[in-house]
C-alpha cells in the first residue's frame, strides 16, 4: 500500500470509526494505482478518463465506477489538507461522474423469504435475517451493532428498539417488530461470551464481518435453492412497509434515509391504486373484446 494511502486510511477511520467507507476507498485506490502504475502527484485527468473507459469496458456499474472517483477525489482533497503543495485533484465532477439512471429497489418475493427461512438453521444467522426483513437493516448495521445499542424491554409502553449506527456514521433507532425480538432473544441466550461487545459473532469470538455474513446467506440461498441479496431484504421490508399502508416519511425515517425521494421509489414497486386502477380498466377491456387476438 502507498504510504499516502495508508495515511488516508487512517485519516477516515478517526472521521468515521463505524463507517465502512475506509475499507472501500482503500480497496479502490489500491485497484487504481496498481491499474495506473503511477505515483499520485502524476496522476492526471486524462488519467481518470482513461481509468472510467477501462472500468466500463470491464462491466463495472455505474454505482462501482462513481464510487472509485469519489474515493479519489477525496483521497486528493486529504494530500491538499496535508500539504501546500500537493498535486492538483485530477478528478472534476462535471467531467468525470457518470449520471446513473433511477432504479426500482430490487426486493425479494414473499414465496422466497419462506423458503430462505426455511433453511436457515442458526440461531444467530435468523436474528440477522429477521433484523433485515422486519427493521431494514443494512448488512453494515448488522455487523456494527454492540450489546449496549440493544433495548429489548420497552419503556414507558414504547417499542423495543434498536440504536443503529448506520451509512455516513449518521445513527437513527429503528422498531423490534415481535418476530425480530423473538429471533434476537433467542440468538442471544445462546450467544457466546466474550470480550468482544459485538451483537454477532462469528467463530472466533470476534465480530462478523460483512462479507462473512453475505457469505453466509449465499450458503443458506444455495440450500434453498435460490439467490437473494442481503439488500434485497432490506428493500423487501421497504415494500411490506409500503403495502400495509405506512407515510412515506415515517419509512424514510426506519430505513435511514437522507431524501424521501429515494423512500418513494418504493411506492413504485408496490403501488395498490395503480395496481386496482389497471385491474378496472383491463376489466371494461376484456368486457368490450372478450376474445381479441384469439385468446
Amino acid at each position: 500500500m502507498l504510504p499516502e494511502v495508508e495515511r488516508f486510511h487512517k485519516w477516515l477511520r478517526r472521521k468515521a470509526p463505524h463507517s465502512s467507507t475506509a475499507l472501500h476507498y482503500t480497496n479502490d485506490l489500491a485497484l487504481f494505482f496498481a491499474w495506473a502504475d503511477k505515483p499520485p502527484a502524476e496522476i492526471g485527468v486524462t488519467d481518470i478518463d482513461a481509468f472510467i473507459v477501462h472500468c466500463q469496458q470491464q462491466g463495472h456499474a455505474i454505482a462501482t465506477v462513481n464510487r472509485r472517483l469519489a474515493a479519489l477525489r477525496s483521497f486528493y482533497h486529504f494530500l491538499a489538507l496535508e500539504s501546500a503543495t500537493a498535486p492538483a485533484n485530477p478528478v472534476h465532477p462535471r467531467r468525470h461522474f457518470i449520471r446513473p439512471g433511477r432504479h426500482l429497489p430490487r426486493d425479494a418475493s414473499d414465496a422466497d423469504v419462506k423458503k430462505l427461512l426455511a433453511v436457515v438453521d442458526k440461531p444467530r444467522d435468523r436474528a440477522i435475517y429477521l433484523l433485515m426483513l422486519r427493521c431494514g437493516l443494512r448488512v453494515s448495521e448488522i455487523r456494527n451493532l454492540s450489546l449496549g445499542d440493544l433495548y429489548l424491554h420497552s419503556l414507558h409502553g414504547g417499542l423495543p428498539r434498536l440504536w443503529l449506527h448506520g451509512k455516513g456514521s449518521v445513527e437513527r433507532v429503528v422498531y423490534l417488530s415481535p418476530q425480530a425480538q423473538t429471533a434476537l432473544e433467542d440468538y442471544l441466550a445462546v450467544r457466546p461470551t466474550g470480550a468482544d461487545d459485538a451483537v454477532f459473532l462469528g467463530r472466533y469470538g470476534r465480530r462478523l464481518s460483512v462479507t462473512a455474513i453475505q457469505r453466509q446467506l449465499g450458503r443458506y440461498c444455495h440450500k434453498a435453492g435460490l439467490w437473494l441479496t442481503c439488500h434485497q431484504l432490506r428493500h423487501t421490508f421497504g415494500r411490506h412497509m409500503v403495502e400495509a399502508g405506512m407515510p412515506v416519511t415515517s419509512i424514510q425515517r426506519l430505513l435511514g434515509h437522507r431524501r424521501v425521494r429515494t423512500t418513494e421509489l418504493y411506492l413504485h414497486i408496490s403501488d395498490a391504486q395503480v395496481q386496482t386502477d389497471y385491474q378496472a380498466a383491463m376489466d371494461q377491456v376484456t368486457a368490450r373484446f372478450p376474445r381479441a387476438g384469439g385468446a
